[in-house]
Order: C-alpha cells, then structure tokens, then sequence
C-alpha cells in the first residue's frame, strides 16, 4: 500500500535546556514515540542534488519506505508499506521493493541499485495538536550528536513558522527557522565521521 501527502512544516533547533522547559510547560503526552530512521543516497548524493529524501522508517514493528519530493510549496511524500523482510533487504542490501518509489525514481533516471543507506538516527518525540496544527517535539541521536527540535505543521507555511515564532518568543527562545532536515545533519555527520 502507497499514499501521498503534501507535507507543510517548519522546524526550529533547541537547546537541551529549551527542550526541557518546552516539555515541562507545555502540555505534551507523557507517552514518546520512538522511531529510526535509515537515509539512503548515492555516494555522489544524487538525491540531495533534487531536494530530495528518501528513508525507511521502523517504529516498533511497522517500516515505512518515504520519499519526499519538493514542490513550490512543501513537499510531495510517497509513502509505501514493508513488511520486515523487504525492509531488512533495503537496508542491508539495497534492494529495492517494487512500488511508487522505484517508479518515481526510475522516472527521473535514478538508478535505485546506486543508492544504499548513508546514516541513521533515532527520535525520541512527543506530538500534540495545538491550536489547529500538529506541534511535535524531538530528541535526535544519530552518531555520537544529540540535538533537540521544535516542529509545527500546518496548512501554510506562514501559518505554520508563525505558531512557532508565538511558542519561543513565550518561552524567550531565539527564533531562527531550521532549514537543515534531519536527514542531511545525520548524512553530514556520518560523512564528517568516515573521514576521522
């Protein structure tokens, strides 16, 4: 099963301290949703040359393979279902599933046995809707870094960068947008940490 979704989000980095107060004030469940997440690329970082990801994505049992595409605004995500076999044979063999995403890639000429996974990281989030949008906060650990992030996602970008400007300036944190995804600072780090 595949399905399709325009995706409007916008991110700000934490500190652990910000992080802390955020979670402790605010109304976040207690319960966390713990995922990893397997980049894939090229050597040459084909994908990153289109704006695009690519992941898989384990959350308990369940895998989802993503790709998220750019669009004017936000982003096209394809999403398709794996069962553990396929997503074991993606991630340590690359070997692709048919579906969707093969297709797509092979549309733009991608050849999907030159990508293999780059880096993993690991989220540790609380999600909760706020005021008409979904507000999720995460700690990420991919190598040996931890960073903490604030995500807002909403119909509208305006919409969405305008809900988390209110939350840090309540907070007094410094407002400044994430534009670096969490898929390119694990790649940058895991290519960072094949060079020591």
């Amino acid at each position: 099963m595949s399905s399709n979704n325009i995706e409007i989000e916008s991110k700000v980095l934490l500190s652990k301290a910000d992080y802390e107060k955020i979670v402790r004030r605010m109304n976040f469940p207690e319960n966390d949703q713990v995922q990893t997440n397997y980049y894939m690329d090229s050597d040459e970082r084909i994908l990153k040359k289109y704006g695009m990801i690519l992941r898989i994505r384990q959350s308990g049992e369940v895998f989802v393979f993503t790709m998220k595409a750019p669009l004017s605004e936000g982003l096209l995500e394809k999403n398709q279902n794996l069962t553990e076999k396929e997503a074991d044979s993606l991630i340590n063999h690359g070997l692709f599933p048919r579906g969707e995403i093969q297709d797509f890639l092979e549309m733009l000429q991608i050849k999907p046995a030159s990508l293999k996974v780059l880096a993993t990281l690991t989220t540790t989030r609380k999600i909760m809707d706020f005021k008409g949008t979904t507000l999720d906060i995460s700690k990420n650990v991919y190598g040996n870094r931890v960073d903490y992030e604030l995500e807002c996602d909403s119909d509208s970008a305006i919409r969405s960068e305008t809900m988390l400007k209110n939350i840090c300036e309540q907070f007094d944190i410094r407002f400044k947008l994430n534009t670096l995804s969490k898929e390119n600072r694990a790649i940058n780090a895991a290519l960072e940490d094949a060079k020591k």
